[in-house]
């Protein structure tokens, strides 16, 4: 095997994933695959105000080697309740190992400790102790302050304790409003050597009280290890790696009973104006698999089987865990110490809300231009460049070549030529209107074209899963909303998906030139963060600037050395007027 170098190299897959990824019958069991993951989330600060931003990170491993996992493309990350109930969840890519997200903390949240935890849809296949998790305070202000804890209580668990010799220092304990720090770190592995590491670094306020009482300050923020489970686990199903995308899994039924529909092909679409389309044929047991690539946001798919005529009803698995386990969580206890922080926060609040158009704190990253699933198509029309006709029965016979419209018992279906062996094909096209398989020609026929923005043709036979097209004719709306379409013609069901949250790039003021003189309010309760810092040869730099808001401020660092050792360490300073 090549050897690897350092935490930045990717580990190769071993033989038994591969084995497990490439199976579609008759799976191995999951127990029995020797590779396993290891993650790590870490997020900004260990205090929230309901309406705040918590931004996360999350680390990836080969847990036999503790390097960056290339198995998994996907993090589920959950914020979650005494109760386990979600108040927030998230999809994140993983680039080589790391990715990055963030969660809006609605206003509607009670005050109280909660649970942070992240893994893979391969790590369901073990027990959740291997999840990652981490507890987060949130406080409402505008809510009654009550306590929130655990009602049970877990076997004694394994801290997560730093391994690696990590150095914060800075040039002052004091700063003043609007000026510059310089964080310098020092790495060291073995034998005091100078190491190389992962790590993310967060500068957040705190109460004052955090830097001197010993017992906040030793237990804020609070990161939960539970050891590694060796008892026996069986998963409520076997999960594939996410090597390239969602799966999105269910099962097929026939209608009104819980028989399993074997062999049933079912397609999904995704409507709107960059529509997706996939196959999934059921297996023996009904289910069924769809691998979703790319997919940012919350939306709907619509499922339905290839034959309008067969009723079936289509079950989709969850796509979070719903394995659980009982973890320590303390209750959260506000007394007059609190006070003046929250009565600050909260004013700071907001002023930032108010500001918030004008201040920006992050920017999203602009979608890219992408292909429909068929790739660049054989030939594609956009109408408005054309004289418009009130039918489509003109436009496709007056325009585009490939479609020709026939008639039979004054129902219409379309025929295509495969361009690449120059012959009329057999059967009927895929036929789709922003993503929807239409299955009768008649339905295209009667759509105004005046509505109609772009069609697409694919003029050679298509395979895709389980089915074989010949050819394809998309036709877009201008909304990519099914406009036109009579809605009794729509059959099949919809499912509510998340899809994968798009990255953020975070942007924090520059006062070091004209900037400074700017007179707009600045009461960031979050003064830096970034989810992923490489620290070189034992060293590593990071500046910011303070904002108007005073207090005590929480530098914290977490990470892993590129040996595989734990980096953790934090350190408080103050800002003054």
């Amino acid at each position: 095997m090549r050897k690897h170098k350092g935490i930045f190299g990717r580990a190769l897959l071993k033989s038994s994933v591969f084995l497990w990824v490439l199976t579609t019958s008759n799976l191995i069991q999951a127990q029995d695959v020797s590779y396993k993951e290891e993650i790590h989330i870490q997020h900004d600060g260990p205090v929230y105000l309901t309406g705040d931003r918590l931004r996360f990170s999350v680390t990836c491993l080969d847990q036999s080697n503790r390097l960056l996992s290339p198995l998994s493309r996907l993090a589920y990350v959950e914020l979650l309740d005494s109760e386990n109930t979600p108040l927030a969840q998230s999809i994140i890519d993983l680039n080589d190992g790391k990715g990055k997200g963030d969660i809006l903390l609605p206003f509607t949240a009670t005050s109280g400790n909660y649970t942070l935890r992240a893994y893979t849809k391969w790590m369901r296949n073990f027990p959740p102790e291997d999840y990652a998790y981490s507890i987060v305070t949130i406080v409402n202000p505008f809510k009654s302050l009550g306590l929130v804890e655990t009602t049970e209580k877990p076997a004694a668990r394994k801290a997560y304790a730093p391994t690696a010799g990590l150095s914060i220092s800075t040039p002052s304990d004091v700063y003043r409003s609007r000026q510059k720090v310089t964080i310098n770190l020092s790495l060291s592995g073995v034998e005091g050597r100078p190491a190389n590491g992962l790590v993310s670094v967060s500068v957040s306020k705190v109460p004052d009280f955090f830097m001197t009482d010993q017992e906040n300050s030793g237990k804020l923020p609070v990161v939960v290890k539970k050891n590694p489970s060796q008892a026996s686990f069986k998963p409520d199903r076997h999960y594939l790696p996410e090597t390239k995308g969602q799966f999105l899994t269910g099962k097929v039924y026939e209608s009104g009973t819980t028989t399993p529909k074997a062999n049933e092909l079912i397609y999904l679409s995704i409507i709107g104006t960059q529509p997706e389309f996939y196959t999934s044929k059921a297996d023996s047991e009904g289910i069924i698999r769809f691998e979703i690539v790319d997919f940012y946001g919350q939306g709907e798919v619509h499922l339905q089987s290839s034959d309008p005529d067969t009723n079936v009803d289509i079950v989709i698995d969850p796509s979070f865990s719903e394995a659980f386990v009982a973890l320590e969580v303390p209750s959260l206890n506000i007394d007059e110490k609190w006070e003046s922080y929250l009565t600050q926060a909260s004013q700071n609040m907001q002023v930032r809300n108010v500001y918030s158009s004008i201040i920006p704190f992050d920017e999203h990253q602009p979608s890219a231009d992408s292909l429909p699933f068929y790739g660049i198509p054989d030939q594609k029309y956009y109408l408005d460049d054309y004289t418009r006709f009130p039918l489509m029965e003109e436009v496709l016979r007056e325009y585009v070549a490939g479609i020709f419209p026939r008639k039979r018992n004054d129902e219409f279906y379309f025929k295509m030529v495969n361009v690449e062996k120059n012959e009329i094909m057999n059967d009927e096209p895929l036929m789709l209107y922003d993503g929807l398989p239409i299955k009768k020609a008649n339905t295209i026929m009667e759509l105004d074209p005046r509505l109609v923005k772009r069609i697409d043709i694919v003029t050679k036979r298509y395979l895709m899963g389980g089915a074989i097209f010949d050819g394809i004719t998309s036709f877009h709306s201008y909304k990519g909303d099914l406009t036109g379409l009579d809605p009794t013609l729509i059959i099949g069901q919809d499912y509510s998906f998340v899809g994968v949250q798009r990255a953020a790039e975070y942007v924090f003021p520059d006062y070091e030139d004209a900037a400074s003189a700017s007179t707009l309010p600045d009461f960031r309760n979050t003064l830096y963060w970034i989810g992923s810092k490489e620290i070189d040869n034992g060293d590593g730099e990071v500046e910011f600037f303070t904002s108007d808001d005073t207090g005590t401020y929480l530098i914290e660092i977490e990470g892993i050395s590129d040996s595989g050792d734990l980096i953790s360490q934090k350190k408080f300073f103050k800002v003054e007027k």
